[in-house]
């Protein structure tokens, strides 16, 4: 059985509290995310500090990822403008792709109560959803056209995990202690 740290038992109580309000919760459990994501901002800033700074080694990035990566960053605009397609050209490195998927969840169901920090993969073009995991291991393989069948590119490892290890714990300050001023607002 997996070890609870310190506050989850009241999390959980909350998120049971805040669904028992009914509707008069519904603005504090808005009011209670917002604090929460609020409190994740040193971890997600450090995580996304880390994976820009990487230096990746190997086969330099070909045309064609960047073309998904910069697709994906347009999404589903009606109106694409040329200024439109340049800022999504220049955002399209595979490290900054990475930073933007970096983000912050609060889930306040009746039984559960969770706070995540994680590189989204939703926010990846779909054929590179894997490789901020990858990026966090320190190396991945993949085929390339014109060279041999498969190469390697390495990068420093633990981007996330060393940003989860030094924002962490004041994250995990953070949240005990919103959710004691909540708890606190609901007695």
């Amino acid at each position: 059985m997996a070890r609870r740290i310190a506050g989850t038992e009241d999390f959980t109580r909350l998120a049971r509290d805040l669904k028992a309000a009914g509707t008069t919760g519904k603005g504090l459990r808005r009011e209670l995310g917002k604090a929460l994501r609020k409190g994740t901002a040193p971890l997600v800033d450090e995580a996304r500090r880390n994976v820009q700074g990487l230096e990746v080694r190997g086969v330099r990035g070909g045309a064609s990822a960047r073309a998904a990566r910069a697709a994906r960053a347009l999404g589903k605009r009606k109106r694409v403008t040329d200024k439109a397609r340049m800022r999504a050209h220049r955002g399209s490195g595979l490290r900054a792709t990475v930073a933007r998927s970096v983000s912050a969840t609060v889930d306040t169901g009746g039984a559960t109560a969770r706070l995540r920090v994680r590189a989204a993969q939703a926010k990846m073009p779909p054929d590179q959803r894997k490789l901020p995991r990858y990026l966090n291991r320190g190396s991945w393989r993949h085929p390339v056209f014109g060279r041999d069948p498969w190469v390697e590119q390495t990068a420093p490892p633990a981007w996330f995990d060393d940003a989860g290890a030094r924002k962490g714990p004041q994250v995990r300050d953070n949240a005990v202690q919103v959710v004691g001023e909540y708890l606190g607002k609901l007695l």
